[in-house]
């Protein structure tokens, strides 16, 4: 943004809507301009408005007249934020088709109006760095459309969305191959957890939200005029300005957006399964690390238990030797008592050895386990 205030226009023809409107924005860096017609603003465009807030019913020529001139005009860079006490959806698609970014209900609280304002300078911020994406994704599209037909863009398409790893991957995806049709529109994305909006060339206003938002309820297609709404799973595409006069053109245009929108759901589904079995090899792979810790402590358990024993044992022995003088037992007596303990030893090894064996086995199948975890990860 240019290092100025940011610069708005209020156009209302009600003197006391223009007052409070003026007086929510008090106490902000903005250039405040107030006009009661749509001749009196399009005079002063010389200031340069950044947003202009622009009443729809007004007498002599309406708000929407005033933006489609503003537009035709060259005025494409100015912010257009339409108020207007209807809301449905006729006035809502007047006020995008006349060109509008935004619309706010008349009488708006003060906090909404002002969030607005903010929503318009950040797109402006983020209008410039788009702006240099889109120059870019011209001329790649125009190099890819010169070397391959609509066909070969759909297959290539295709191929390019199973390189996408999340939502905003594939949205920038479809619209550049809209770019390389030569087509302007609006993306909706969702995956169950989030949505994700997108625009031709630029971040799509909460205006577009909401169109895409009604678009959603229609059917798989529906065309009117020039818009082409397409819904499958996962996607909401509106394409806009189509040929009317060329029904081929269209038809085409009509298959290949299916097939693009089709491969979009499919590419969404799979992320969605990659993603739960990365989650399941996660889990799988933590599970094996708590075995593995599990039967390293057995072991050392197990010898710690073993080296003691043999020293309890030991110790039994040269005390029972101790008590040999004391008792007075003959040699095969001894010999016999010798044998008992002797015997006692021998079967507590063969025990250890079996369990031995037994951590040996699980050893094997933990080394096999991860050795397939890795070869899923990869």
């Amino acid at each position: 943004m240019p290092n100025r205030p940011f610069c708005i226009f209020i156009v209302d023809d009600d003197s006391l809507q223009r007052m409070i409107v003026s007086d929510h924005l008090q106490g902000y860096d903005y250039q405040i301009h107030e006009f009661a017609s749509s001749a009196e603003c399009l005079a002063a465009m010389d200031l340069q408005p950044n947003l202009i807030l622009l009443d729809i019913e007004m007498p002599g020529q309406s708000g929407l007249e005033t933006c489609r001139a503003l537009r035709s005009e060259g005025y494409d860079a100015v912010q257009v934020i339409f108020v207007s006490a209807h809301d449905d959806l006729d006035t809502l698609m007047g006020a995008f088709e006349s060109g509008g970014n935004d619309f706010i209900p008349k009488n708006a609280a003060k906090d909404v109006l002002l969030r607005k304002v903010e929503i318009a300078i950040e797109a402006e911020e983020q209008k410039l760095m788009l702006q240099r994406q889109l120059s870019y994704a011209q001329k790649t599209a125009f190099t890819a459309m010169s070397s391959l037909g609509e066909t070969g863009l759909v297959l290539h398409f295709l191929r390019s969305s199973f390189q996408c790893m999340d939502l905003e991957a594939v949205g920038r995806l479809v619209i550049d191959i809209m770019a390389q049709f030569d087509l302007q529109g609006l993306v909706k994305l969702n995956n169950g957890d989030e949505e994700h909006y997108f625009r031709s060339d630029s971040t799509c206003t909460e205006l577009e939200k909401s169109i895409l938002e009604y678009a959603a309820k229609l059917g798989r297609i529906s065309q009117t005029g020039d818009r082409l709404v397409m819904n499958y799973p996962h996607i909401t595409l509106l394409v806009t300005g189509l040929n009317v006069e060329d029904s081929e053109l269209i038809g085409r245009l009509r298959d290949h957006l299916a097939t693009i929108a089709e491969g979009v759901g499919v590419r969404i589904t799979s992320m969605a399964i990659e993603q739960e079995r990365l989650k399941d090899a996660n889990a799988r792979m933590e599970a094996v690390k708590e075995l593995v810790g599990l039967i390293t402590e057995i072991e050392a358990r197990q010898t710690q238990n073993h080296s003691q024993l043999e020293k309890l044992i030991e110790e039994h022995r040269l005390q029972m030797e101790e008590a040999f003088v004391f008792l007075a037992l003959t040699d095969k007596q001894e010999l016999q008592l010798n044998y008992i303990v002797d015997n006692l030893v021998n079967q507590v090894e063969v025990l250890f050895s079996s369990d031995n064996s037994l951590a040996l086995k699980l050893n094997s199948i933990v080394e096999k386990q991860q050795k397939l975890l890795r070869v899923g990860a990869e």
